[in-house]
Order: structure tokens, then sequence, then C-alpha cells
């Protein structure tokens, strides 16, 4: 009994021990500061703010190859909260936000080292559009808004345990075209702050594992679509939230085990539009149809997609042409199925974010 005992008590510790042993834990605060993109000739005048924060992360490293063949990297996945004051209280008001991150780290285990970082989350905005009391602030149309961010940071390690770090930012604030006006703020920032390792856990060495090959160079992707945008109440109509739906349907040749060349077509049915031309006294029109090309980064389970579309057809009541641009943030589930969201965008405007899921071969 005793035998058995001490042999289940060590395998239980042998077993935490190995996880402990292969994944590092890391808390991080950072304070930044940057400036506002006016996007417009009249958003110039707000935009005068430099906005300030604060943000506190958790984020954990998994050593296990299992965990680098996903992105074919070793990378910090997280937790943040933030705290941004855009320093005009009374039309911008602050933000309070938190959400999660992917960090692919870049000449790791070095006494400097890189990595870049997307994030993903919630952002609630003290202040918003209103006609009356606050009609300069046509950035957030709504309190409740998505950020996304991309990062660029550069580590130096102080200590075993210790890291200071520099990261420049570019933050996205929108409600995603749920509700008007959404024209979104778009803002930089530089940060600095210090990370402290729990666990200082030194990395494997991945060019001792064997790589995987290819399995065909050619790939083909269908992903469904759909998402919610909102048409605001008027002194005629009341609020009315409107159903957008699609597919994208895209085929290339991936150059390697990271890159890929793709082109294809993608049908929408965009109620917002159908309802705004009806609003307008205009025949509704809701459907549109694409061409699009790009270029894909595949990094493991993960695929970013990005391509320009043209519009071949489109209600008359799109004023801004027909040329678009289409990205798509992709994880692969299983050998066929895809999941993942999309944001469609005319220049630097978002026009909407959607959730799709679809099948690759």
């Amino acid at each position: 009994m005793k035998t058995c005992l001490s042999l289940i008590l060590s395998y239980i510790t042998g077993c935490v021990w190995a996880q402990t042993d292969s994944v590092q834990k890391q808390l991080s605060l950072q304070a930044h500061t940057g400036f506002i993109i006016p996007h417009a000739a009249d958003l110039r005048a707000i935009s005068q703010s430099r906005p300030a924060g604060f943000e506190l992360s958790y984020s954990r490293t998994n050593l296990r190859r299992a965990a680098y063949e996903r992105c074919n990297c070793f990378a910090r996945v997280g937790a943040y909260v933030n705290y941004y004051a855009f320093n005009n209280p009374a039309e911008l008001g602050r933000t309070v936000g938190a959400g999660a991150f992917f960090e692919p780290l870049i000449n790791y285990g070095k006494p400097i080292f890189f990595s870049v970082r997307a994030t993903a989350g919630l952002a609630y905005v003290s202040r918003t559009f209103d006609a009356e009391s606050n009609p300069r602030n046509t950035f957030f149309g709504a309190p409740l808004n998505g950020l996304m961010a991309l990062s660029a940071s550069t580590h130096v390690r102080l200590s075993e345990h210790l890291q200071g770090t520099v990261t420049a930012s570019y933050n996205h604030i929108s409600n995603g075209g749920t509700r008007q006006p959404n024209r979104g703020m778009n803002f930089p920032t530089l940060g600095v702050g210090l990370t402290y390792s729990l666990n200082a856990v030194p990395f494997p060495n991945p060019r001792q594992w064997t790589k995987p090959e290819l399995a065909s160079r050619f790939t083909m992707r269908l992903m469904p679509f759909a998402s919610i945008r909102t048409l605001p109440r008027t002194d005629v109509f009341a609020e009315r939230a409107t159903w957008l739906w699609g597919i994208t349907a895209t085929a290339g040749y991936r150059l390697n085990r990271f890159n890929a060349l793709t082109g294809g077509l993608e049908v929408v049915h965009d109620g917002f539009v159908r309802e705004q031309a009806r609003r307008d006294g205009l025949r509704p029109d809701a459907w549109q149809l694409a061409l699009l090309g790009g270029y894909e980064l595949w990094l493991g389970r993960y695929t970013f997609a990005t391509h320009v579309g043209y519009n071949l057809h489109q209600p008359a009541i799109i004023p801004d042409g027909p040329v678009f641009q289409r990205y798509q943030l992709l994880y692969n589930l299983g050998p066929r199925i895809r999941v993942g969201v999309g944001l469609k965008a005319r220049l630097n405007v978002a026009e909407g974010f959607d959730v799709r899921a679809g099948i690759g071969f």
C-alpha cells in the first residue's frame, strides 16, 4: 500500500513539475502615451488631445513542442486590463478595457529580444456621440466597443526575473458598425514598463525538432460569415438592427510554410444598406459581389489573410467606390474546420466586423 501511494505521489509530483518546467508565467505593467489620428478633416479639432494610460497584463509562454507548432513560434498568450484618459473629459472622456493577446517572441533567450503582439478586447468609453450635447465626437456611437491593437516591443533583461520593455502600439477602438456614428478612433502610443517572470524557465532549442512538410501547396477555403449592424433612430424612423451575411471563397498557392498568395470571390447580403436605401426612398438593394486578391501569413494553426476587394456589383447608395480591404484572422480547429473573425474597411475607416466559420481544403 505504501509502495502504491509513493508511486502515485511521485507520478503526480512529476506531472506538476513537468507542467511548471514547460510554462513561463509573466506579470507586466506599462504606462502609455500617444496621439489621436484625425482621419477626416472635421475630426482635426477634437483630435488635438493626447491619450495617456496604463496596462496590467498576465501571460503564459508554453515551451512544449505541441504549443510551438501551433504558430511555429514561442508566444506569450495572456489577458490584460487597461485604462486611458483622452485628456478631453467633456467630449472624449476615458476608456476602461479588458481582453486577450497573442505575442510571438523574436530572438528569445538573448539579453535583448523582441516581440510582436496582436490584441483584441472590449473597451467601455465614458463619452459618446450626442447630436445636441456632444456633436463633435463621431468616433464613438456606443459606450461598449471593440479594441484591436498591433504592437512591437523591445525587451531588455535586467535580471533573471525582471525585464524592461519599450512598446510601440497602434490602437483602434470601434463598435464594428453595429451602431452609428462609428468612425472609430485610431491612436498610436509609446509605452515603457517592467515585466516580471514568476518562474525563469529556459527555452528549448526547436532547431533540434523535425519540421513538418507541406502536404499540399494548393489551398482552398469557404468561409460563411455574419454580423449585425444598427441604423440610428431619426425623427421619422426608429432604431433598427439589421443582419449582414455572406460567404468568402478563396483559393491560392502556398509559397512555403508561412506565406501564400490567394484570391477569390465574396458575396454579401447587407441588410443595413438595404434599410438605408428604403429610408432614402431608393430601390432597396442589399447584394454585393466582389473579387478578392492578396496575401496570407500562415503560422501553424493561425492564418492572417489580407485582401484587396473590388465590387463588381454593389448598391448605388454606397458612396465610397468599389474598392475595399478585407482582413481575416482564422484558427484551424482540425484538418478542415476554420473559425475566426473578419473586418471590412474602406481606406482607414472600418465598415464592420463579422464572425465566420468554414471549411478548408
